[in-house]
């Protein structure tokens, strides 16, 4: 668009000066029709001129603009250039981690060939020449979640959402349930199984819950007989670490009841 701009000033010089050279331009200026028509195309052409000069305006903002875009993309590249070059980095780390672990086998050996149950497992690598590397690892907790707590006291007339704290575990692997709580804090994904026991005084009765997160996903009766009375639930459920699974006391319970230690309990553990 510059050189148009140019050229109709050009132009208008050209007009200019040829009108002004006219002959005919001597005498009234009001009435010479030469010279009024060198006005009307100054008129014309300075129309032109400042269409030209906004037109001209905005290209260079344009321009300036486009030129901030293809800076921005430049950076942007170099950033994807750098991110794909941490990738080929951790595919290149993961490959070799892949090809450490392609080179060992995990063996457990049996009853029969060891003369019993052997709690542990041998890993080494393949009888190709190399060196053997022999590691022994207790397998007694390996990816195994379980908890048995028992209750060691009475719960005098528990209170409507009292939380039983089972306070004494028995069996605690992995140290995910909490005796001073009562709660078992998830630490793996997995489907897990939960039962629990309630002992009450006789003619006495009292209705407890499993609860995950707030949100009851099983119940249990005990009592309502004319002997010392335990109630027994059960519930399965999926986990994801984080959660939280806890047994509480619900208002369907007689008045003054209480929860003794004799055969209460809670357990869970992860079935995969």
């Amino acid at each position: 668009m510059a050189w148009c701009f140019i050229f109709t000033v050009c132009v208008l010089i050209l007009d200019v000066s040829l009108g002004l050279a006219s002959p005919s331009m001597v005498g009234d200026a009001s009435t010479d029709p030469v010279l009024l028509q060198v006005q009307r195309l100054l008129l014309k052409h300075e129309a032109q001129i400042e269409a030209l000069q906004k037109e001209n305006i905005r290209l260079a903002e344009k321009s300036s603009t486009l030129e901030g875009e293809v800076k921005f993309l430049r950076e942007k590249t170099v950033s994807l250039e750098e991110k794909i070059v941490t990738l080929e980095d951790k595919i290149t780390s993961l490959e070799h981690y892949q090809r450490s672990a392609d080179q060992t086998e995990i063996i457990r050996p049996c009853p029969e060939e060891s003369g019993g149950i052997d709690e542990s497992r041998t890993t080494r690598q393949p009888k190709d020449g190399a060196k053997k590397v022999i590691k022994r690892v207790d397998s007694t907790t390996d990816s195994i979640i379980a908890f048995h707590a028992i209750l060691s006291h009475t719960i005098p007339d528990p209170t409507i959402g009292h939380i039983v704290q089972f306070d004494k575990t028995v069996t605690n692997i992995g140290s995910h349930f909490n005796s001073q709580t009562g709660e078992f804090i998830c630490p793996e994904v997995g489907v897990y199984q939960f039962s629990w026991t309630i002992k009450v005084y006789n003619i006495q009765w009292m209705v407890t819950e499993l609860v995950r997160n707030g949100v009851v996903i099983g119940s249990g009766m005990s009592g309502d007989d004319n002997q010392w009375t335990t109630g027994s639930a059960s519930a399965i459920t999926m986990l994801v670490p984080g959660d939280s699974v806890w047994v509480r006391v619900t208002a369907d319970h007689s008045g003054g009841a209480d929860i003794y230690p004799t055969f209460t309990m809670f357990n869970g553990f992860r079935l995969n």
